[in-house]
C-alpha cells in the first residue's frame, strides 16, 4: 500500500472505519424515519382533507335535498291553490249558470199564467203587463248587477225587483186559484218568486266576496276571541286595583300621619285615592326626607357609619416588611458599592435622609447586642 492510499489519519480510504458505519446506517434510518413520518402526516392530512370533503359534500347534499324539498312544498303548495282558485271559479260559474237556468224556467212558467190573468178582449193591450211586470224585474236585478260590479249601493234595486216580484206572484196566485185551483195558484207564484230571489242569493255572494265580509263562523270565533280578552282585561284590572287596595292599606296603618297628609291633598288636587306624586309629596311635607327615610333612620344610619369608622381606627395595623421587620430596621444596610459619578438612589426620597448617631437610639442589652452582631457577620460571610 503506497503513502498517497493513506488517509491523513493513517487508515487506508477504502475501508471505512465502524464509528463511519454506524453514523451512516443511523443518518439513514433517521432518513428513512423522517420519511416514514412525513408519509404518515401525509395520509394523515389526506385523510382529514378526505374527511372535511366528504362532510362538505354531506352538507352540501343536505342543503341541495333541503332546498328541493322546500321547492317540490311550494310547488305542491301553489298548485293546490291554483286548484282551489279553478274550483272555486268554476263553482262561481256553475252558479251563476244554474241561478240563470232557475230564472229561465221560472220565467217560463209565470208568464203564462200572466198573461192570461192580465187578457182581455175589451184590452188586448195589457197583454204587455206581464211583460213589462217580468222585464222591470230583471232589468232592477241588472241595474243591481252594475251597482255591485261599480262598488255603489245595490239595495235599492234589489229592493224595488224583490216588490215586483211579490206583485207578480200575487196574480199568478189569484188568477190561477181561481182559473186552474189551488196548485195552480201556489206552483205561479211560487216561480214568479223563485226566480228573481234566486238570482238576488247570487248577487248578495258577491256583494259579500267583493267586501270581505267574515262568515257566520268567523263571526263567532272573533266574538268568543274578543270576550277572552275582555276577560283576561278584566281579571287584570281587578288584580291591579287589589294590589293597590292592599298598598293603601298598608300605608294607612304604618305611617297614618303621612296617610293623613296624602289623603288631605288627594282631595285637594281632587283624586279619589292618593296617587304615588300625592305621596311622594306628602312623605316629604311630614319627614322632610327622600321617600322611605325618617329623621330616625338618617340618624340610626350616620351614627352606624361613625361607628364603623372608630372601629376601622382601632383595628391593628398590618405588619410591613416581614416577621423581624423591627430587627431588621435597627441593623446596618449591606454596603452597596456604586459606580463613581453614580447619582445617589436616595434623592427620589425628597433629598437625603439626615445622619443617625448612636444617642438617637435606645441602649440595647448585652444579648441583643450579640444576636445583632452574629446577624451581621453572617451577612457578611455570604
Amino acid at each position: 500500500m503506497s503513502i498517497t492510499e493513506l488517509r491523513p489519519n493513517g487508515r487506508a480510504a477504502g475501508k471505512p472505519s465502524a464509528k463511519e458505519s454506524a453514523e451512516a446506517e443511523a443518518l439513514r434510518a433517521k432518513t428513512q424515519a423522517t420519511k416514514a413520518a412525513a408519509d404518515i402526516a401525509n395520509k394523515v392530512k389526506a385523510a382529514k382533507a378526505a374527511a372535511e370533503i366528504a362532510r362538505g359534500e354531506a352538507e352540501a347534499a343536505k342543503i341541495r335535498q333541503a332546498a328541493a324539498d322546500e321547492q317540490r312544498q311550494a310547488e305542491r303548495q301553489r298548485r293546490a291553490e291554483q286548484a282551489a282558485r279553478e274550483k272555486a271559479q268554476e263553482s262561481a260559474a256553475q252558479w251563476r249558470r244554474d241561478a240563470k237556468g232557475i230564472a229561465i224556467i221560472c220565467v217560463l212558467v209565470s208568464l203564462p199564467l200572466q198573461l192570461m190573468a192580465f187578457w182581455s178582449p175589451r184590452a188586448p193591450f195589457l197583454i204587455f203587463a206581464p211583460l213589462v211586470l217580468e222585464g222591470l224585474a230583471w232589468a232592477l236585478l241588472k241595474g243591481a248587477e252594475a251597482a255591485i260590479d261599480d262598488h255603489r249601493p245595490s239595495w235599492h234595486y234589489r229592493l224595488l225587483a224583490g216588490l215586483v216580484a211579490l206583485f207578480a206572484a200575487s196574480v199568478n196566485f189569484l188568477h190561477g186559484s181561481h182559473a186552474f185551483g189551488l196548485g195552480t195558484g201556489l206552483g205561479g207564484a211560487f216561480c214568479s218568486l223563485a226566480g228573481p230571489l234566486v238570482w238576488d242569493l247570487h248577487e248578495h255572494g258577491r256583494i259579500r266576496k267583493r267586501d270581505g265580509r267574515p262568515t257566520r263562523r268567523e263571526r263567532k270565533a272573533a266574538a268568543r276571541k274578543a270576550a277572552a280578552e275582555a276577560a283576561e282585561q278584566a281579571a287584570a284590572q281587578a288584580e291591579a286595583e287589589g294590589r293597590q287596595a292592599a298598598v293603601r292599606e298598608l300605608r294607612s296603618v304604618q305611617w297614618p300621619d303621612v296617610w293623613e297628609r296624602a289623603v288631605a291633598l288627594a282631595a285637594a288636587v281632587g283624586e279619589l285615592f292618593p296617587s304615588e306624586p300625592t305621596w311622594k309629596r306628602a312623605w316629604d311635607d311630614v319627614h322632610g326626607a327622600p321617600l322611605g327615610d325618617t329623621a330616625a333612620s338618617i340618624a340610626a344610619k350616620v351614627a352606624a357609619k361613625a361607628a364603623a369608622k372608630d372601629a376601622a381606627k382601632d383595628a391593628p395595623a398590618g405588619v410591613v416588611g416581614g416577621a423581624n421587620a423591627q430587627v431588621e430596621s435597627h441593623l446596618p444596610k449591606a454596603r452597596i458599592t456604586r459606580p463613581k459619578g453614580a447619582p445617589d438612589g436616595r434623592r427620589a426620597n425628597t433629598g437625603t435622609p439626615p445622619r443617625q448617631s448612636a444617642a438617637t437610639y435606645p441602649r440595647y442589652s448585652v444579648a441583643a447586642r450579640r444576636a445583632m452582631s452574629l446577624a451581621a457577620r453572617g451577612r457578611r460571610a455570604s
